[in-house]
């Protein structure tokens, strides 16, 4: 491809219940969580017809059954106010809802996909590396344990998404070998500087303008790829549905147009689960962006690429 061609990347926080433990809101999303296996099995057919190589970041212990694991004793625990014992809140100590908390068929599932899917991480257990609290040996033992835990199922991820988009201890993430990480999304209101109670306003202020999502421009750093974030595919939920209702769909038409025009990378994020409250409405809505997507691909104007690839033609200098 033409290095003026732009480049869509999809990436998925795939975590079922896993996001919401330390925070006492798994009952909240419960219905969510239970839909979340028929929602992907949907994306993989649809990344299939559309040929889209996704990025699945994954939380490990989706993968291994934790009832009555011993796999974190001994690790040092996270000094973070909204939770007094990171380990011990673990639901594997209480007897858990497996359908809530493990996903063992995952992988087979995306193994067996068409198009090739990338398996990347989410953590061992969702840990948030740059929240105040977590030192660099939390960071060590939890990215550790994920690694370990792919490994051993026959895969080495190259690519890692941080829990709720909050990015630290890159040294340590450099340690790992891994090539790439998703920055927080290109918006001068997603810095850390901004108190966290005015983002909200302003990102349903971008929702309900139809504003245009960023083409964006991946960074190398000692090796470290970034990739930020182009926008997150908003659902059918949580006040979004306030917004217009294709207004999601609109600004990805944007996004996507700007990367073609630019040679730059249009970067679509969200959770499976996200999908969950309304599948229908959104699982067509998605299929609504990836079909303008296979229209550019179709003339040429734009690649489609996991991160893991989006990585290796940084690396190569393809945005210097």
């Amino acid at each position: 491809m033409d290095e003026d061609t732009g480049v869509f990347v999809l990436s998925l926080d795939t975590e079922l219940a896993w996001g919401m433990f330390d925070l006492g809101r798994v009952d909240e999303f419960e219905a969510a969580y239970r839909q979340t296996p028929s929602i992907i099995e949907h994306l993989c057919n649809l990344f299939d017809e559309y040929r889209i190589p996704a990025t699945w970041a994954i939380v490990s212990h989706l993968l291994t059954d934790c009832e009555g694991d011993s796999t974190h004793v001994g690790q040092s625990n996270p000094d973070f106010e909204w939770v007094d014992d990171w380990f011990g809140a673990l639901p594997c100590t209480d007897g858990l809802d497996r359908d809530l908390w493990y996903a063992p068929w995952l992988l087979d599932r995306l193994r067996s996909c068409q198009t090739e899917q990338e398996i990347g991480l989410h953590g061992a257990t969702h840990m948030p590396l740059g929240a105040d609290g977590c030192s660099a040996q939390n960071a060590r033992e939890e990215l550790g344990s994920a690694i370990e835990t792919l490994n051993a199922l026959g895969e080495d991820p190259q690519t890692f998404i941080f829990p709720r988009n909050d990015i630290g201890h890159l040294d340590v993430l450099r340690e790992t070998q891994m090539q790439v990480y998703r920055e927080v999304d290109a918006r001068w209101y997603e810095t850390p500087r901004l108190p966290s109670a005015l983002k909200p306003p302003l990102r349903f202020a971008d929702e309900a303008l139809h504003q245009t999502p960023p083409a964006v421009t991946p960074s190398v750093h000692d090796g470290l790829v970034a990739v930020p974030g182009s926008q997150i595919f908003r659902p059918t939920h949580g006040g979004w549905q306030y917004t217009p209702s294709k207004s999601t769909v609109k600004r990805a038409e944007k996004g996507i147009e700007r990367a073609a025009r630019t040679g730059g990378v249009f970067h679509l994020w969200f959770h499976p689960f996200n999908l969950g409250h309304e599948p229908k409405r959104d699982l067509q809505r998605l299929e609504d962006v990836l079909a303008v997507v296979d229209e550019f691909a179709d003339r040429g104007q734009i690649e489609r690429r996991s991160m893991q690839e989006v990585a290796e033609l940084a690396l190569n200098g393809r945005w210097e």
